[in-house]
């Protein structure tokens, strides 16, 4: 018989031990979610007595030895986001999402048809739980009835590892193909009946090249009886001089997997590129990246701005700690592994403009300054432009606006930047078609050149001239976009054709220099 619940002043009167033995039988007459806070809340004094025995509710869970079914109750609960109260994704309810759409459709869609079917959550649910889409295929063993990784070749494999040995002789060039199966006389060296290689290469000799990637306990096999198995095939293979051992890590490694198999092919470097971003991402990382570059393309849409977050976003540091949403901790390794990290990311997202600056008050001052000194014009300018419709680039316009926000909130803002640098906003003067037209006409009478090589020359310091006749001919040169569309609309309109400056040829010692 269920014990009744005592009075709520005997609480008062229980030592520890009880009160967990209470605890315990409220467990057993209403379960484990009689064990959560909001429960334990609503019996009286009970969880005041509790906590000042020094037991919260998170060590109650421990103490009565029910983290395992609380985990699993806290999964099946929804939780509130956006004000709304939405499904928890756990690995499970994933599985069981991506079934039932894969019961509709015959298969597993890629993760872009979940994220352009409204189910983008699903995805993100994926990576945020330390998962790959990969790990969501070989759950539902999506591959023809098996585990299968593809190739950029469209070539099938049991692994990871052998698909990106196999990326890496495709970009090169090199024909090979599945393993198969090892000759009979094996069984009488194995306590296997049969074997197969993991893959065969031909070299450079025109041989087939006998390839097993060694793995540590690979498809769930034990660790012991994986160590013999791989004895059994080594010795087999030790009179065998096209036979070529490799362990999995080495087959994501560019840099060593060229290094072993050189002698077998020689030093060649990837050629065969089959998607614009081939060439930023090491061929022994394309099966990885795919699926984990079309998530990151839809982080992007769902980012204010438009732009692939820094580092200290993904993982909730420094400023960003108290933002709201998931952290992608697992993600940040993911990019830095399979992508080469957020800069090359943003290369691949063609979004090389956004900067990886940690800005404080002098870089903030300091790109403030580069932009001026660059565009003739400050970064509120070019802001202003944007707004009344003016032509400025998207990447201007990003730009400027980055600087802005960096000089408003490190530097007092571009009042204060302008005041500290010297440059003087004239709020009055408006820079008409005719006038830009008379002010290059002007330059160019006087100087025998356009007004953008008297700025480059002024400050390369070939040719100097007043202050303020600098900063009017900057502001002229930073008006042009909203007149015209460019400043070869301006040459034409004049008939100018700028002479065009004599290339310095860079010496060897300078070129090592920049590079």
């Amino acid at each position: 018989m269920v014990h009744q619940i005592p009075l709520i002043q005997k609480f008062s009167e229980m030592s520890e031990e009880e009160l967990l033995q209470f605890c315990s039988i409220l467990y057993e007459q209403d379960g484990i979610k009689a064990l959560s806070y909001e429960a334990l809340s609503k019996q009286g004094a009970l969880y005041y007595h509790l906590y000042r025995h020094g037991v919260n509710q998170k060590a109650l869970i421990i103490q009565l030895d029910l983290q395992e079914q609380y985990s699993a109750y806290k999964a099946t609960m929804p939780m509130m986001r956006r004000g709304r109260l939405s499904q928890r994704w756990t690995w499970e309810h994933i599985v069981k999402e991506a079934t039932l759409v894969k019961e509709t459709m015959g298969m597993l869609p890629p993760a872009a048809w979940f994220q352009d079917n409204g189910q983008q959550s699903l995805v993100q649910a994926v990576y945020y739980l330390g998962r790959t889409w990969e790990d969501l295929r070989k759950e539902l063993n999506d591959f023809e009835g098996s585990n299968f990784v593809a190739s950029r070749n469209g070539m099938r494999w049991l692994s990871h590892p052998e698909a990106a040995l196999s990326n890496f002789l495709y970009a090169r060039g090199i024909q090979h193909k599945r393993g198969e199966r090892y000759p009979d006389e094996y069984s009488r060296h194995s306590t296997a009946k049969y074997a197969f290689f993991d893959l065969h290469f031909l070299n450079i000799n025109g041989e087939w090249i006998d390839v097993e990637v060694w793995g540590d306990k690979p498809n769930g096999h034990a660790e012991a009886h994986y160590k013999i198995k791989r004895e059994h095939k080594e010795a087999y293979n030790e009179s065998n001089a096209n036979f070529l051992g490799i362990h999995f890590r080495e087959c994501f490694n560019e840099e060593i997997l060229a290094g072993i198999l050189e002698p077998h092919i020689g030093s060649i470097d990837a050629f065969q590129f089959d998607k614009p971003t081939d060439r930023l991402i090491h061929s022994t990382h394309w099966s990885n990246a795919d699926e984990l570059l079309e998530f990151c393309r839809h982080l992007v849409t769902t980012m204010p701005d438009g732009q692939f977050p820094c580092e200290g976003w993904l993982r909730k540091r420094g400023k960003y700690k108290n933002r709201p949403g998931e952290v992608y901790n697992t993600l940040s390794i993911y990019i830095k592994t399979w992508l080469g990290g957020i800069r090359n990311l943003r290369k691949l997202l063609d979004q090389s403009h956004v900067s990886t600056i940690e800005w404080d008050k002098d870089s903030a001052i300091a790109a403030y300054q580069k932009f001026y000194d660059g565009h003739g014009l400050t970064p509120g300018q070019a802001r202003h432009i944007t707004r009344k419709g003016g032509e400025v680039s998207t990447k201007l316009a990003a730009e400027a606006a980055r600087i802005d926000n960096a000089v408003l909130k490190f530097a007092g803002g571009s009042v204060a930047v302008n005041e500290l640098l010297g440059i003087v906003i004239d709020k009055t003067r408006r820079w008409t078609r005719e006038a830009i037209l008379d002010g290059f006409q002007s330059i160019i009478s006087e100087w025998k050149m356009s007004p953008i090589q008297l700025l480059y020359e002024h400050k390369t310091g070939k040719t100097k001239f007043p202050e303020e006749t600098y900063k009017k001919t900057s502001q002229m040169v930073g008006a042009i976009n909203q007149q015209f569309s460019g400043v070869k609309e301006v040459y034409e309109i004049l008939g100018f054709e700028p002479p065009s400056r004599p290339r310095k040829r860079r010496t060897k010692r300078e070129l090592n220099e920049l590079s």
